[in-house]
């Protein structure tokens, strides 16, 4: 008889298939409502129907906000796409974590960002003593260039040092051994802690990499920067050129 599926391994495709509808859902909506108000205004412009300057005013402010909305999403979209592997696990640590009336962990693309770098570079080593690579709190991972990694995901290393990097190696990455690895092994003592409340994940080959992540300074796995100082610029004053082109037309 085949083993029995533990039930956070059950709900993986189920919440990974929610959260992508969702999604969807929202976006649809929002371009719905992009869509509606920019027609209107053709309509009335193309029928020369007067418009109160009220009312104009209005529809022209709506237009504006929705696009910046739009442009918003776009901006916050996270730099690495889970693969399936990774969202199956990210979704078997938080079942993992419901199981034991924790907190889920949220996404820290930074993170991610880093997670995916060590797993590209642990991809060419055996799959022999793969705990030896991680990294317990105020500890750097087992290899060197490091630094070079942190820098590659604009992440600041004092931003790390309370976070830990689990890395593991299961052939062909079995999403049932790999979550086995984590919620039996050495490194359930973490997923068990809850000072840890984000998580980064990142794969190549056989090898898994999961980063804990703080809400603290020390763990957040953040830039240099200030979070206003990290705002694109660019992308705001692209909205902003928008904005006074649609308040120029009437």
């Amino acid at each position: 008889m085949a083993p029995r599926v533990p039930w956070h391994a059950r709900q993986l495709t189920k919440g990974r298939d929610s959260k992508e509808n969702n999604a969807k859902k929202s976006y649809k909506l929002l371009f719905s409502l992009f869509s509606f108000v920019f027609i209107y205004i053709a309509h009335q412009s193309s029928q020369h129907t007067a418009l109160d300057s009220e009312t104009m005013a209005f529809l022209k402010l709506s237009l504006l906000l929705l696009f910046m909305l739009v442009l918003h999403g776009v901006r916050c979209k996270p730099m690495y796409h889970n693969n399936d592997e990774e969202d199956d696990l990210f979704e078997g640590l938080n079942g993992y974590r419901s199981s034991s009336n924790l907190p889920n962990f949220t996404e820290n693309s930074n993170a991610a960002c880093l997670a995916e770098k060590i797993a590209d570079k642990l991809d060419a080593l055996s799959c022999e003593n793969a705990f030896d690579y991680s990294s317990a709190p105020g500890n750097k991972p087992n290899f060197t260039n490091f630094d070079k990694l942190l820098d590659k995901c604009d992440i600041n290393g004092n931003n790390t040092l309370d976070g830990v990097i689990l890395p593991v190696c299961v052939p062909k990455l079995d999403p049932t051994a790999v979550l086995s690895n984590y919620t039996n092994s050495q490194y359930a003592k973490y997923l068990n802690d809850s000072s840890y409340t984000g998580a980064g994940i990142g794969s190549e080959d056989n090898w898994m990499v999961v980063i804990l992540s703080t809400n603290t300074s020390t763990g957040s796995f953040s830039g240099a920067d200030s979070l206003i100082a990290n705002i694109s610029m660019s992308n705001y004053l692209v909205a902003l050129f928008f904005g006074l082109l649609v308040i120029s037309v009437s």
